[in-house]
């Protein structure tokens, strides 16, 4: 495997040097050293055009050639995403909290979800009660607290759908408060695996 590197300069590579970089990756003359140099330099240079022609190669027919070419990807997503100074730090946290209101967003809507079920199954439940309670073979009172303890699954409901769109209102916000280009579309998901240690 080549030697693993720094972070490159992104003003040390011009245009040229990408197209020579692309030229190494998509060249059926290119040896697998020369091919790993390539890939593991684009993993290190935190520019979008590098990761972009870094993910092409991994369509490549050639690709199989670099067994670590997936971590490379991963890699130069990350270095990528780096924040440079005070603002994008703030902002690279500020996506981390995005991505766990979307955690918490889905989780209740999962818990949503099995209340509406809950809901469904005990009005079936209180038709069957209430027929038998017509038929004389049920207490009509307990039918009545049956009733109402659906009225309180439903009250449980409408906070978990109240909780989701405050949760889904502060993402967008967030998500609106976001100036650095590159973190604006970012995948919540990326952001699962980035943690800090403070």
């Amino acid at each position: 495997m080549t030697e693993h590197m720094p972070i490159q300069d992104p003003e040390d590579f011009s245009p040229e040097d990408l197209m020579r970089l692309a030229e190494v990756l998509f060249s059926p003359l290119s040896g697998v050293n020369e091919l790993e140099r390539a890939c593991m330099t684009l993993a290190h240079l935190p520019t979008a055009e590098a990761q972009d022609l870094l993910k092409r190669f991994t369509a490549s027919s050639r690709a199989a050639e670099v067994s670590w070419l997936e971590c490379a990807v991963e890699e130069g997503q990350q270095v990528l995403m780096e924040p440079t100074n005070d603002l994008e730090e703030r902002e690279f946290l500020t996506l981390k909290v995005i991505q766990e209101l979307t955690d918490e967003s889905y989780e209740l809507e999962a818990k949503r979800d099995q209340q509406r079920v809950s809901i469904e199954k005990g009005e079936i439940r209180l038709g069957a009660l209430q027929a038998l309670a017509a038929a004389g073979k049920y207490d009509p009172i307990a039918v009545l607290g049956y009733s109402g303890g659906i009225d309180c699954e439903r009250n449980d409901m409408d906070e978990l759908t109240e909780e989701i769109a405050l949760k889904e209102a502060m993402i967008e916000h967030l998500r609106a408060s976001i100036t650095t280009p590159r973190y604006r579309d970012v995948d919540p998901e990326f952001m699962r695996h980035v943690h800090w240690d403070a």
